[in-house]
């Protein structure tokens, strides 16, 4: 299916036909994983390549010393990679150990001096308040041909619905400023002129219990069953 820019269909962006057509590219670009998780998918897409990890801490030095670290994973999954973020006490002892990174605001105008094939940013954008500044970073650090993929929390999905239900308030991590839906998404990509290809439900569920779900899906939202959305920004 063919891309959907709204703005050229209509100055009103309540125009219900325009809605539909973006309601019908969403569905088309939709992919569902039940095999794999989240970091499987993305060794699969980083494997040879050249890439740039965007906030690669994630938020405290506990995270590091988990064993699945995503940085980690992506290190050793790719030919060559470089890992930002804006904790620059904690990108020291990174440095110390040994680790190719940077102390680097993500959404500033700077240019690395480098490019690369993928740049991951993994469960960033809710955290910040310029959000068409980091794609625009990540899109300025790309070969000709390139992927960004985006990692974001799904408040559309059962963990969260379940917690609005029992609390009646969701409160979720203290830092966020905000969800990113896929038609934000789109919107996102229309205002930096790049391109969302498709976006990623990725969650491993053994055989039985994905045909049990695949069936369910007939009847029910998809995105209610994965707890995260996988967006990826395309050159294609």
């Amino acid at each position: 299916m063919a891309y959907i820019d709204w703005s050229t269909l209509t100055d009103d962006p309540n125009n219900s036909e325009a809605k539909q057509a973006t309601k019908d590219y969403l569905q088309e670009i939709r992919h569902v994983h039940t095999d794999v998780d989240l970091m499987d998918f993305m060794i699969r897409e980083i494997e040879g390549k050249r890439v740039l990890d965007i906030g690669i801490i994630s938020h405290s030095s506990a995270y590091i010393e988990r064993s699945d670290w995503r940085h980690d994973t992506i290190v050793k999954g790719s030919s060559y990679c470089l890992g930002i973020d804006i904790l620059e006490t904690l990108i020291g002892e990174l440095k110390d150990k040994g680790y190719n990174v940077r102390c680097v605001d993500a959404t500033s105008d700077l240019f690395l001096g480098e490019l690369y094939d993928v740049v991951f940013i993994g469960d960033v954008i809710e955290h910040v308040a310029n959000t068409t500044g980091l794609i625009n970073f990540a899109r300025r650090h790309l070969e000709k041909d390139w992927k960004i993929f985006i990692s974001t929390p799904n408040p559309f999905s059962r963990k969260f619905f379940k917690k609005f239900m029992k609390q009646g308030l969701v409160i979720t991590n203290l830092d966020h400023l905000g969800w990113i839906i896929p038609i934000n998404m789109m919107e996102l990509g229309r205002r930096t002129g790049t391109k969302l290809a498709a976006y990623h439900l990725i969650k491993k569920y053994p055989p039985f219990s994905g045909f049990i779900k695949k069936i369910a899906w007939r009847f029910s939202p998809v995105d209610y069953s994965f707890p995260d959305y996988l967006y990826e920004l395309s050159s294609k």
